[in-house]
C-alpha cells in the first residue's frame, strides 16, 4: 500500500476513534497519540522520499555501457537493470547478478582468433567445433550511502581458470575479474585499464588489435554532463623479447604504469583520448633458456590510444579505434608484440606498436543488428639478437575482419551468429589465415 493511501486510511480511523471517545480523558489520549503517529508517518515518507532521491542520483551517474562484448568501465551491468536481485538493509542495497551464456565455435583451421594465437600455414587442423559456458559470470555490488557519497562495490568471477576434462564434467575454475570499491571520485581495486578503448566494437570476439587490460589500480575520475577525466596508477609489468623468441615478464618493475584519459560526449557520440608512461626495468633478468643476464637497464615507454563512435541515421553508428606507443607491448592485441626486446647483456630496447579497428553498425529493427569491422595491429621488433630458428615465434602483424548478427529475442537476452576472419605474419616470413563460425547464446540475470 502506497504511503499516502494509508496516511488517509489512518487518519479517517482517527476520526471515527474521535467521534466514538466517551469523555473528555480519552479524547484527550486519542489527540495525543494520533499526533505521534501522524509524525511518524510523516517522517517516514520524508525518509522513503529521500531513498528515492538518492536512487535517483545513483542512477543518473551510472557509466554508460551497451556494448556485449566486456565491461569496459569495470560494469558488468547497471545497478538499475531488470532482473537485478536488490536487498536492502538499513544503509546498504546489495545487488546480486550475472550471465549464463554459451559459446559455440567452429574454427578452420583451429585455433584462436586472439591475434598472437592464429595458427601458421603448417599448423592447426582443418577443423574443430568448440563449445563452452566458461564466459558465464556472477557479481555481487553494494551501494552505501556516506557522508562523502555513495561508496560502491563490485566483485566479479567467470569461470575462464583452470580447465578441467573434457571427456566427463567440463569442470572449470574460478577466476577473479573484478574487486574493487568506489567512493568521492576514487576506484582502488581489480578493474579494467583508463587505457582500453572506453568505446569498444559491437562484436562476439575482439578485434585483434583490441586494447583489453584489468589489473590492479587507483583512479581518480571526474564526471560532468560533456567531459570526464581519469588518472590512474597502474599495476606495472614488463614484457621483454629474448633471443630465443620468447616474451619473457622480468618482474623487477619498480614504479606504476600513469595513464591520464579525458572522455568526452557530444551530440554527435562520444569519444576518448588515453595517455600513457611506464617505467621498464629489468635486474639480472632470467631468460627463457634459464640464464641470468649480469646487468641492469632501464627505459620509458608510452602510448597514445584513442577511441570513438559517431551517431549516424537512426540507430546506426560507427565505432573507431587507434594506437600507437613506444614500449605498448601487452597494452595491445593481448600481449601478441613485447614492450622491447633485451640481449645477452640486459640491454632493453623498446620498440613501437599500432593499431586501430572501424566498425559500422547497423540496425534492422530494434531487436536485429549487424557490425562489420576491420582491424589491425602491427609493431616494428628489433629481431638483431633473435636467434634466426626462433623467428618463426615472433608475431610481426595480424589482420581482421568480422560480420555478425545478434538478436534480442527477450529482454536481457542475446543470440548472435558471427563470422571472422584473420591473417597473422611472423618474422621468419610465414603467414597463416584463420575462418571463424561463432554461435553466442546469452541471457543476463
Amino acid at each position: 500500500m502506497k504511503t499516502g493511501s494509508f496516511k488517509s486510511l489512518f487518519l479517517l480511523s482517527i476520526s471515527l476513534a474521535l467521534y466514538a471517545a466517551e469523555d473528555d480523558a480519552e479524547l484527550e489520549l486519542l489527540k495525543v497519540q494520533a499526533k505521534e503517529l501522524s509524525q511518524r508517518i510523516e517522517a517516514y515518507e520524508t525518509k522513503s522520499n529521500e531513498k528515492r532521491t538518492a536512487a535517483l542520483k545513483d542512477e543518473n551517474r551510472e557509466v554508460r555501457s551497451d556494448y556485449i562484448v566486456d565491461d569496459t568501465q569495470g560494469y558488468s551491468a547497471p545497478m538499475n537493470q531488470k532482473g537485478v536481485l536488490e536487498l536492502t538493509s538499513a544503509n546498504t542495497v546489495l545487488s546480486v547478478g550475472g550471465r549464463i551464456q554459451l559459446h559455440s565455435i567452429y574454427a578452420w583451421p583451429e585455433g584462436s582468433y586472439f591475434a598472437g594465437k592464429i595458427p601458421l600455414d603448417d599448423s592447426g587442423e582443418n577443423g574443430q567445433l568448440i563449445m563452452s559456458a566458461r564466459d558465464s559470470r556472477l557479481w555481487v555490488k553494494t551501494r552505501t550511502p556516506t557522508e562523502y557519497g555513495p561508496i560502491r562495490t563490485l566483485i566479479e568471477i567467470d569461470f575462464l581458470g583452470t580447465t578441467a576434462t573434457e571427456i566427463n564434467t567440463n569442470s572449470h575454475g574460478l577466476r577473479l575479474r573484478h574487486a574493487y570499491f568506489e567512493m568521492a571520485g576514487f576506484t582502488v581495486g581489480q578493474t579494467n585499464s583508463a587505457f582500453n578503448a572506453f568505446v569498444t566494437l559491437d562484436t562476439i570476439t575482439y578485434a585483434v588489435n583490441d586494447t583489453l587490460v584489468r589489473q590492479p589500480l587507483i583512479r581518480y575520475s571526474v564526471n560532468n554532463r560533456s567531459f570526464g577525466y581519469d588518472l590512474s596508477l597502474e599495476q606495472p609489468e614488463t614484457t621483454l623479447l629474448d633471443q630465443n623468441g620468447t616474451i619473457i615478464t622480468p618482474k623487477d618493475d619498480v614504479a606504476p604504469d600513469v595513464i591520464a584519459r579525458l572522455r568526452y560526449y557530444p551530440s554527435w557520440g562520444e569519444t576518448s583520448v588515453a595517455l600513457m608512461g611506464r617505467y621498464i626495468t629489468q635486474d639480472q633478468a632470467t631468460l627463457s633458456d634459464g640464464s641470468r643476464v649480469a646487468g641492469r637497464d632501464a627505459a620509458f615507454g608510452w602510448g597514445v590510444n584513442m577511441s570513438g563512435k559517431i551517431k549516424l541515421y537512426g540507430l546506426d553508428d560507427i565505432r573507431f579505434d587507434a594506437q600507437y606507443g613506444v614500449g605498448l607491448g601487452r597494452y595491445v592485441a593481448y600481449n601478441a608484440f613485447a614492450a622491447g626486446s633485451i640481449d645477452a647483456d640486459g640491454n632493453i630496447e623498446l620498440q613501437p606498436a599500432y593499431g586501430g579497428h572501424i566498425g559500422y553498425r547497423h540496425w534492422w529493427s530494434t531487436k536485429f543488428r549487424s557490425t562489420l569491422a576491420f582491424s589491425y595491429a602491427a609493431t616494428d621488433n628489433d629481431i638483431t639478437n633473435v636467434n634466426p630458428a626462433a623467428r618463426s615465434s615472433v608475431n610481426s602483424d595480424v589482420y581482421g575482419s568480422q560480420l555478425n548478427l545478434l538478436w534480442i529475442p527477450i529482454p536481457n537476452g542475446l543470440v548472435g551468429l558471427e563470422y571472422s576472419k584473420a591473417l597473422r605474419s611472423v618474422e621468419s616470413g610465414e603467414e597463416g589465415n584463420m575462418d571463424m563460425l561463432t554461435l553466442l547464446v546469452r541471457y543476463d540475470f
